[in-house]
């Protein structure tokens, strides 16, 4: 519990002293914030038993980059077009990560993919809105969850798609 108070004050201290503009004369007042402010949250968000590794984590960085790179690119070419090719809706998926941390990394990262944005995360299946059901939104989806899987050194559990 220590060691994950630690890790949530010290990025919490990074984040106030980039808020700071890099003023290191900041961190005294950001630490009188950041401690209790950690100690908060470890009631409102219990550890997790899933650790980042770090190789996985920069490996997950630069796949979300790339596909967001790509992803913003073809949505643009889609919303330059006169004729407008999209058909937004919605599509249900179940996830194969465990409940957790890397359920919610999933969604997050999906809702950050331009074309998609998570809805609902209800148990196993998460709800997406999709600027275009016609997209591979399921192949996108499952090579997400293994990146994260990866990442958290997870096995992913088995499961069916409930739509495409």
């Amino acid at each position: 519990m220590l060691r994950t108070l630690a890790g949530r004050v010290a990025l919490l201290l990074l984040a106030w002293w980039a808020l700071a503009e890099g003023e290191i004369a900041s961190l005294g007042f950001g630490l009188l914030v950041a401690v209790p402010v950690g100690v908060v949250s470890l009631r409102f968000f219990a550890p997790s038993p899933y650790r980042i590794r770090p190789l996985g984590g920069l490996r997950f960085a630069g796949y979300f980059l790339y596909r967001s790179l790509i992803a913003g690119l073809d949505i643009a070419g889609r919303l330059l077009q006169p004729a407008l090719p999209i058909r937004p809706g919605y599509c249900s998926l179940a996830t194969t990560l465990p409940e957790g941390g890397p359920r919610w990394l999933l969604a997050n990262t999906l809702s950050l993919l331009p074309g998609t944005l998570s809805v609902t995360l209800r148990g196993r299946q998460l709800e997406l809105h999709c600027l275009d059901t016609r997209m591979p939104i399921a192949a996108e989806m499952r090579r997400t969850e293994r990146h994260i899987a990866a990442m958290f050194s997870v096995a992913p559990a088995a499961a069916a798609d409930s739509s495409p």
